[in-house]
C-alpha cells in the first residue's frame, strides 16, 4: 500500500495545484463571463470532455496495462496507440463539426464548441506520452507536466478573457495549453532515455484496437454520465440554467482529484497483483476504502460549511447555484469510495462484460431521470439526479466487487 500512496501522493500534490488553480481560474470566468456566457463555455468544455474520451478509447488504460506487465514493448505499443489516436480524433473532429453545425442552430455555441474540441489532436498525443509515465510508476514526471498544462491554459485564459474575447476566448486558450502540454512532454521524454521510435504494425494495432474497446466503450459511458446533465440542461433550459448549475459542478469537479490520484496510481499496481499475487487484492481494496470513506465525508462537509461562503462572496450573481452546491456535496462519500473497487474491477478483462452493462445501466438511469425532470426542475432536479446516480453506481459496482472478486 505504501508505494501506491507514494506514487497517488505526487499525483495528489499536482491535483493540489491544479485544483487552486482551477478554483480561481472558475472564480475568474465566472466572474468576467455573463452568466450565459459561463454556460456556454461549460457546454463547449463538455463536447471537449467528450470526444477527448471518444478518441481515447480506452487506449491509454490498455497502453498503461500491458506496459506495466511487459516494459519490452514500450516503443511499439506507444508508436502504435499515438497513430491510432491521431487518426481517430482527427476523424472525430471532422464528423463532430460536420453534425453540430448540422443540429445546433446557435452557430456562436457551434463555434466555441469546435474551438474547444479542436485541442484534443495535440491533447491526443501528450496524452499518450503520458500514459508512459505513469504505466512506469514516474508520477512525478506526469504531475509535473499537467501543473504545466493548468498554469500556461489558465494565464492565456485570464489574458483573452480579460482582454474582451469572451468565451472564444477560454476555448484558444485550451488550445494552446494543450499544445504547451504536448511540448513540455517532448522536452522530458529525452531525460529518460527510452526509445520510441517503431514501426506501423498493423498486428499490434490491432490488438490494440481490440483490447481498447471494452474500456473505449466504458470511457465513453462514463464521459457521458458525467457530462450529459450539463449537455441536456443547455438545450433544454439554456445557457443561463447551465451557468448556475455549472458554477456548483464545477467545485464538485475541483474535490474529484483525491480519488482520480489514487485511481491512477492504483491500476497499474492492481494489474501486476492480478498476475502475480491475487490474494493481496482484497487488502489493498478494503484500504483504500477506508481511506477513501474518510476523505469522502470530510471532503463533503468542508464543501457544505465554506463553498457557499466563497460564492456569497466572489460570486454574488451566482446565489441560485448555493442549493445545487450543497445537494452536489451528498454525492462526494459516494464518488470516493466508488474509485477502489472500479479500479479493480477494470485492472483485468474478466469482468469487463458485467461493467459495461452495468454501466449502460446507471446512464440510462441517469438521462431518464434528466428527461424527465429537467424541463420542469432545471438544475435542481440535475443535482438530486446526480446524487442518486453515485449511489446506485456505488451500489451496482460494490455488488458485483462482492459476488466476483471477493467471493
Amino acid at each position: 500500500m505504501l508505494p501506491i500512496l507514494r506514487q497517488a501522493s505526487w499525483l495528489a500534490l499536482a491535483q493540489v495545484i491544479i485544483r487552486l488553480i482551477g478554483f480561481f481560474y472558475t472564480i475568474f470566468l465566472a466572474r468576467n463571463l455573463a452568466i450565459a456566457e459561463f454556460g456556454l463555455y461549460s457546454v463547449a468544455l463538455a463536447y471537449f470532455s467528450l470526444i477527448s474520451t471518444i478518441s481515447d478509447f480506452g487506449f491509454n488504460r490498455f497502453l498503461i496495462r500491458e506496459i506495466a506487465k511487459d516494459h519490452l514493448r514500450i516503443s511499439g505499443l506507444v508508436f502504435n496507440v499515438t497513430l491510432l489516436r491521431l487518426t481517430l480524433s482527427s476523424c472525430l473532429f471532422g464528423i463532430f463539426a460536420v453534425i453540430l453545425y448540422i443540429l445546433d442552430p446557435d452557430k456562436f455555441r457551434v463555434s466555441v464548441s469546435l474551438l474547444m474540441v479542436l485541442a484534443v489532436v495535440p491533447q491526443a498525443v501528450a496524452l499518450t506520452l503520458d500514459g508512459l509515465f505513469v504505466a512506469l510508476k514516474r508520477l512525478q514526471l506526469s504531475a509535473l507536466s499537467l501543473v504545466f498544462l493548468s498554469i500556461f491554459t489558465s494565464l492565456i485564459g485570464y489574458f483573452l478573457v480579460s482582454s474582451g474575447f469572451g468565451p472564444t476566448g477560454t476555448a484558444v486558450a485550451l488550445i494552446l495549453g494543450q499544445l504547451g502540454y504536448l511540448l513540455i512532454i517532448i522536452l522530458i521524454l529525452p531525460t529518460q532515455k527510452i526509445n520510441l521510435l517503431s514501426e506501423i504494425n498493423f498486428k499490434t494495432i490491432r490488438e490494440i484496437t481490440l483490447g481498447s474497446l471494452p474500456y473505449g466503450l466504458l470511457g465513453i459511458l462514463g464521459m457521458l454520465y458525467f457530462r450529459i446533465d450539463t449537455i441536456l440542461l443547455s438545450y433544454i433550459k439554456g445557457n443561463f440554467d447551465t451557468g448556475i448549475y455549472s458554477a456548483a459542478y464545477k467545485f464538485l469537479e475541483a474535490a474529484v482529484f483525491i480519488p482520480s490520484a489514487l485511481s491512477t496510481a492504483l491500476f497499474p499496481v492492481v494489474a501486476k497483483l492480478y498476475l502475480d499475487d491475487k490474494s493481496k487484492i482484497k487488502s489493498v481494496y478494503f484500504k483504500s476504502f477506508k481511506a477513501m470513506v474518510l476523505l469522502g465525508i470530510v471532503v463533503a462537509v468542508g464543501y457544505l460549511l465554506v463553498l457557499p461562503q466563497i460564492i456569497q462572496i466572489f460570486l454574488p450573481n451566482y446565489l441560485s447555484s448555493i442549493e445545487a452546491l450543497r445537494i452536489l456535496a451528498l454525492s462526494l462519500p459516494f464518488i470516493f469510495v466508488h474509485v477502489p473497487g472500479a479500479q479493480i474491477l477494470l485492472s483485468t478483462d474478466k469482468y469487463l462484460k458485467p461493467i459495461i452493462l452495468l454501466s449502460i445501466l446507471t446512464l440510462s438511469f441517469n438521462v431518464i431521470l434528466n428527461l424527465l425532470f429537467i424541463p420542469k426542475y432545471g438544475f435542481i432536479a440535475a443535482s438530486w439526479i446526480t446524487v442518486a446516480s453515485e449511489v446506485l453506481s456505488f451500489l451496482v459496482f460494490f455488488q458485483l466487487l462482492r459476488v466476483k472478486v471477493f467471493k
